[in-house]
C-alpha cells in the first residue's frame, strides 16, 4: 500500500479523487481509444486503400494521444509531466491527418507533394517546442503539476482553426464541383464527420484557454479547470459513426461487409452510451 501511495502523485488523491468520477475518467478516454484502434485496424485490413492507411494512423495517433492524457492524471509526477509534454505533438499529428485522410477519401488519390510538406510541416515547430520545454513552462514540485505556456497555447489554437478551416474550404469545393448526387453525399457525410471530430477537440481547448485567461469562479487557480478536458475526445466516436455510415448505405472504401459494419456501429454505440452511465 505504501508503495502505491508513493507511485501515485498528491494531485491524484487531492484533486482528482474529489473532483471526477475516476470510471468517466477512465471510460471517456479509453474506449474512444480502443474504437479508434479497432475501426481503423479492420477498415485497413480489409481494404489496403491509401484512405483507410491515412485513417488508420490518425486513429493510431489519437489512441495515443489518449492513452498518454490519461496517464497525466494518474501515475507520479515524473510520468504524469512527461506524458503531458508530448500531448501536443500527436494531437497536431491526427490534425495533419484528418486532412490527409480526408484528401485520399474524397479525391481517390495521394496529396500534391507541396500540400504534404506545407501541411505537415507544422509538426516541426511542435517537436522544436516540446524538446526545448517552451509548452509547459512551470512546474509545481510538491504538487506536481505544471501550467501550460498561454503563448504556445495560442500557437496551438490558431493552427487548429487554419485545420479546421483547411477542412471546411476543401469539403466545400470538393462538394460544388462534385456533380453526381452520391458522391455528393459521401463527401458531404466524412467533410461533416472530421470537422465535427476537430471541431469539439478545438472548442474544448478554446473553452479552457477562456477559463484561464479571466479566471473564471477562481477555476484558473487550481487545476480543476483540466477536467473540461475529458470531453475534447468525443469527437472520435462521431467521426468513427459517420464513417460506418458512409460504408453501410454507400459502400465506401469499396467495402460491402454490411453486416460486419451493423455489428461494429453496434458496439461503438453500447460503448459509448455507456460513458453516460458510469
Amino acid at each position: 500500500m505504501s508503495f502505491f501511495a508513493n507511485t501515485i502523485s498528491p494531485y491524484f488523491w487531492n484533486v482528482v479523487v474529489n473532483q471526477i468520477s475516476i470510471s468517466f475518467l477512465v471510460y471517456s478516454m479509453v474506449v474512444p481509444a480502443v474504437l479508434a484502434i479497432a475501426f481503423g485496424t479492420f477498415l485497413y485490413l480489409k481494404t489496403r486503400k491509401l484512405s483507410s492507411l491515412y485513417l488508420l494512423l490518425l486513429c493510431y495517433s489519437f489512441a495515443i494521444y489518449a492513452i498518454l492524457d490519461l496517464a497525466t492524471w494518474f501515475p507520479n509526477g515524473a510520468i504524469e509531466m512527461g506524458a503531458w509534454s508530448l500531448l501536443d505533438i500527436f494531437s497536431v499529428v491526427f490534425f495533419i491527418l484528418s486532412y490527409w485522410f480526408l484528401y485520399s477519401f474524397v479525391k481517390e488519390r495521394d496529396l500534391p507533394l507541396w500540400q504534404k510538406v506545407l501541411t505537415g510541416g507544422t509538426l516541426l515547430p511542435t517537436l522544436g517546442l516540446t524538446v526545448l520545454n517552451i509548452n509547459i513552462n512551470i512546474f509545481s514540485g510538491p504538487q506536481v503539476t505544471g501550467l501550460e505556456n498561454q503563448s504556445v497555447t495560442l500557437y496551438y489554437t490558431i493552427l487548429y482553426f487554419l485545420f479546421i478551416l483547411l477542412v471546411i474550404i476543401f469539403s466545400a469545393r470538393e462538394y460544388l464541383k462534385t456533380e453526381d448526387s452520391i458522391s455528393k453525399k459521401k463527401i458531404a457525410l466524412a467533410g461533416t464527420g472530421v470537422t465535427i471530430f476537430l471541431f469539439v477537440y478545438f472548442i474544448i481547448l478554446i473553452l479552457v484557454g477562456f477559463i484561464i485567461a479571466i479566471n473564471l469562479w477562481g477555476l484558473a487557480a487550481n487545476a480543476y479547470v483540466y477536467s473540461v478536458d475529458l470531453y475534447s475526445l468525443f469527437g472520435m466516436p462521431i467521426l468513427l459513426g459517420f464513417l460506418g455510415y458512409l460504408i453501410a448505405k454507400y459502400q465506401a472504401f469499396d467495402m460491402r461487409l454490411i453486416k460486419s459494419i451493423v455489428y461494429m456501429l453496434a458496439l461503438m454505440v453500447i460503448l459509448f452510451i455507456g460513458l453516460f452511465f458510469t
